[in-house]
């Protein structure tokens, strides 16, 4: 039993330390969250893939509904702004062996091998603009690698651990 916990607790640790997403937000100091009750969808820019557009726009409701707002069409406090940008990022990995020398002299030899590859990367967006300003008042945007062999239900759960970690800290504390 104390094997099986520890191996859980290890893949647990494990798959946090490889996580590649990274968070940041930013927002108006001088805005006061508690008065936004509701928040409207609005088009952002889109990208090509609507089924993953369709997973995020609901995982940034469900995220936002956790938080306490209400999804509503008409007469929104807040209208959020969702902006989908495709990438690839450059990884280069070396390996190699080596063998020979004795105390530093002698002959020696060895082998390297170097991989270049092209990882795609995904940048979500996401702008909460107060509609009575209409100015910006947080911002949150989430990069990370898009896995080509997840199943749909994987893609899903990772849309929802996304929202999740995005609104982690909305709304913002006065400080």
């Amino acid at each position: 039993m104390k094997l099986a916990r520890y191996l859980v607790v290890t893949l647990a640790i494990a798959s946090a330390a490889c996580s590649t997403l990274k968070i940041s937000t930013d927002y108006d100091p001088a805005t006061d969250f508690s008065k936004y009750k509701t928040f409207a969808i609005k088009a952002g820019s889109a990208p090509k893939d609507t089924i993953s557009a369709d997973r995020a726009r609901s995982a940034l409701v469900n995220a936002l509904s956790q938080r306490g707002l209400k999804q509503t069409e008409e007469g929104a406090d807040l209208n959020l702004f969702p902006h989908f940008v495709l990438g690839k990022e450059t990884q280069i990995n070396t390996s190699g062996y080596g063998y020979g020398g004795w105390h530093g002299w002698g002959w020696g030899g060895g082998m390297q091998t170097t991989t270049v590859q092209q990882i795609p990367t995904g940048t979500l967006v996401v702008d909460l603009v107060d509609t009575s300003t209409k100015k910006v008042v947080w911002r949150g945007i989430a990069k990370d690698q898009i896995s080509t062999s997840a199943t749909p239900e994987e893609r899903q759960q990772k849309a929802a651990e996304v929202a999740a970690e995005l609104f982690k800290d909305f709304p913002p504390k006065k400080k």
